[in-house]
């Protein structure tokens, strides 16, 4: 005999994320560039032209960009 839908811990049917694979993966990417360009500028402001610097800010932005977008992506697909 069918069980009930209503059932305690029946999931309804989730529909999937209504953004597209494509524009989700551009997220992180358009994120990643963002942050390496305000952490480029705020290490040259703070320190001039040290290339060291200059390179370890980019790729500490770069990180931060591509958490943040992923996790915003994440949102996104939960809520939808």
């Amino acid at each position: 005999m069918p069980q009930s839908r209503k059932r305690p811990g029946h999931h309804e049917h989730h529909q999937p994320s209504a953004i597209p694979a494509k524009q989700r993966t551009k997220g992180r990417t358009i994120w990643s560039i963002l942050f390496a360009v305000f952490a480029i500028i705020i290490a040259f402001f703070a320190v001039g032209n040290n290339y060291v610097v200059l390179i370890i800010a980019a790729l500490i932005g770069i990180a931060i960009g591509y958490i943040v977008g992923k996790n915003m992506e994440q949102d996104a697909k939960h809520k939808s």
